[in-house]
């Protein structure tokens, strides 16, 4: 309920002021877009099975559930990477250059994001990788227990292992890394000057609260 209560919220804002929203903000509606679809399509079977001790249906909602759960999953974590690298990016950027991250291109990526949660999404069905339940049997999931019983679970969980957990990963940390190494390098210099105009001191308060 507080899944879906505050991503609508988040949604309804957006549509309320859409005419407002600068191109990076579109990223966070697409969060909340895939946040709340994995709330709609996948909780309240996780929920019922839950209640019930046991996996409610059979396989085709089995293997239903595991993919709107790679879906969204994959989509959200390619979203929170795409927002750092774009963060990255302006705060190394001067405001000319920032300006260049437009609507068009962001709603590229987006598109992007989504075809690439799709693919990860659907390789399980044509053939490599599997999806069944997860060991306390209450939900479905990628077959983890193929890693190591067949070559094709291996190649494929340790494929997805890394283009869709470890790169988005280290990519989110790098990128935050460079900006508080950014801000800092700003605080440092700052700090190094004796007399600040009233100007200057305007400028400090607001690049420490950045």
């Amino acid at each position: 309920i507080l899944t879906i209560l505050g991503n609508s919220a988040v949604l309804a804002t957006a549509v309320k002021r859409s005419s407002l929203l600068k191109s990076p903000e579109l990223l966070t509606v697409n969060l909340a877009v895939a946040d709340i679809g994995m709330a709609l399509s996948m909780y309240p079977l996780a929920i019922a099975s839950a209640w019930n001790h046991a996996w409610l249906g059979g396989h085709a909602s089995c293997v239903y559930y595991a993919l709107m759960g790679f879906l969204f999953g994959v989509c959200s974590m390619m979203t929170l990477c795409a927002m750092a690298v774009i963060r990255f990016l302006v705060t190394n950027s001067s405001k000319s250059n920032s300006n260049k991250i437009t609507k068009n291109t962001v709603c590229i990526l987006i598109a992007f994001i989504w075809l690439y949660a799709l693919l990860w999404a659907i390789l399980p069905l044509v053939g490599w990788g599997y999806y069944g339940p997860e060991p306390f049997g209450i939900s479905c999931t990628i077959a983890w227990s193929k890693f190591h019983n067949s070559s094709n679970g291996f190649s494929f969980i340790l494929t997805m292992f890394l283009l869709c957990t470890v790169l988005p990963a280290l990519t989110i940390v790098a990128c935050y890394l460079g900006i508080a190494w950014k801000v800092h390098k700003a605080y440092q210099e700052i700090q190094n000057i004796d007399r600040i105009p009233n100007a200057a001191k305007l400028e400090k308060k607001l690049t420490l609260v950045s």
